[in-house]
């Protein structure tokens, strides 16, 4: 009788898993929509209202401060009790922020730290619970494949999106937009509360203890040393430079959105070889020369600035940096699969958190100063260039977590 009570059980754990697989996956693909806008198009939206690019800049560097605090105190006081109520807020600061887009229009310039920082808690309110909740919902069997599903429907959202968005600016409005996006946030909102069942580990975290065993291991710190050099290369100040470059150049956000849409598709051909090269298990020895063929297009820019080596820095960077952000992310997580360390998955996000952080304080605070002291638009291509030098550093130690991963697999995911 008691097998049978247990057996049932099980039946509905799995079918409440594969329920919450569901929902997680059309949370993520709606919201996918959504976050295009704040990292391709709220920059320039910024621009065209303050015109100055050091504003912008000075508003991300100061966002930072309020994203490493958010992110720190979320994963360190989430627990069974609060995750739910977390990650359902985070909808909750989305339907707000674009509301407070929609309502005051221009005027969030008056607002804007408030703003910055509403968003970059929502963020953090999202994210943390959401690698969690991943986990809970997914075992060994299910994992690959929901994995699988979620990038197919990020793809297509990849594709989908910029050029949508930039034709609604550029057809209609901002306003239109930001109508479009409050709509679809809360669809998102009310489907997240489908999600029935939130399990982390609720351990104490010890980021002391972890970090005592975490320093003996050097693969581990190569990791970590990997990620503050590419959060001041291709995840720092870039990531908001590159859309305000091309918007400069092209004038349009359709343009914008066009190109980025077209350039989706090269960084999924891009991750379908990286998949090929993984299934053939092949020798991972491309990171530094994919690094030094970037940072040599960043120096096209800078000694022929046109629109053709734009385009040839644009293609680069979806190619060659996506194929270092995935692997550089899959070595992350996989990093503390060993006997000693695997248990302190928090530990890890929270001190990979702080040193992606200094890397991107370094990053913007070296844009804003470079920016500030010469003040025209040509020197945006010269920052470029200096940060992506720092990209090849970054591979370098990339390729040394990867060497260790290929000598001593026998210790990972023990």
């Amino acid at each position: 009788m008691i097998y049978i009570i247990k057996l049932k059980a099980l039946k509905e754990v799995l079918k409440m898993d594969k329920k919450n697989r569901k929902i997680l996956a059309t949370v993520s693909f709606i919201r996918r929509f959504i976050s295009v806008f704040f990292n391709l198009f709220f920059n320039i939206y910024v621009l065209k209202i303050v015109n100055d690019f050091g504003f912008v800049i000075k508003v991300n560097l100061i966002s930072l401060l309020f994203t490493f605090i958010s992110s720190i105190l979320i994963n360190k006081f989430m627990n069974n009790k609060n995750v739910k109520y977390i990650y359902n807020s985070s909808f909750i600061l989305l339907v707000v922020c674009i509301g407070l887009l929609l309502l005051l229009k221009e005027n969030i310039i008056s607002f804007i730290y408030l703003f910055k920082f509403l968003y970059a808690l929502e963020e953090e309110a999202y994210w943390g619970p959401h690698e969690m909740i991943l986990m809970g919902a997914n075992d060994h069997k299910t994992f690959s494949s929901f994995v699988a599903t979620m990038t197919i429907l990020t793809n297509i959202a990849m594709i989908l999106t910029p050029i949508f968005s930039g034709f609604i600016i550029a057809t209609f409005s901002y306003t239109i937009l930001f109508i479009i996006l409050i709509i679809e946030a809360i669809i998102v909102m009310f489907t997240a509360t489908k999600i029935s069942s939130f399990y982390i580990d609720d351990r104490k975290t010890n980021v002391k203890e972890f970090w005592n065993k975490a320093k003996n291991y050097k693969h581990v710190k190569d990791i970590y040393k990997c990620m503050f050099y590419r959060r001041i290369s291709t995840q720092g100040a870039i990531v908001d430079l590159l859309p305000i470059i091309l918007f400069l150049k092209l004038k349009s956000e359709l343009s914008v959105g066009t190109y980025n849409s077209l350039l989706a598709v090269l960084s999924i051909i891009s991750l379908s070889l990286l998949k090929i090269a993984n299934k053939k298990n092949l020798n991972k020895k491309f990171y530094v020369p994919f690094a030094i063929l970037i940072f040599i297009t960043t120096l096209l820019l800078v000694f022929i600035p046109n629109y053709t080596t734009i385009i040839i820095y644009y293609v680069c960077m979806n190619t060659f940096a996506t194929v270092i952000e995935t692997e550089s992310c899959s070595a992350l997580f996989e990093s503390i699969k060993t006997k000693e360390l695997k248990k302190y998955n928090r530990e890890h996000k929270i001190i990979y958190t702080i040193y992606m952080f200094v890397g991107q304080v370094i990053s913007y605070g070296l844009t804003y100063i470079l920016y500030t002291k010469f003040y025209n638009a040509n020197i945006l291509s010269i920052i470029v260039s200096i940060l992506m030098f720092f990209l090849i550093i970054s591979c370098i130690y990339l390729q040394k977590t990867q060497d260790y991963f290929v000598n001593k697999g026998s210790d990972i995911n023990v």
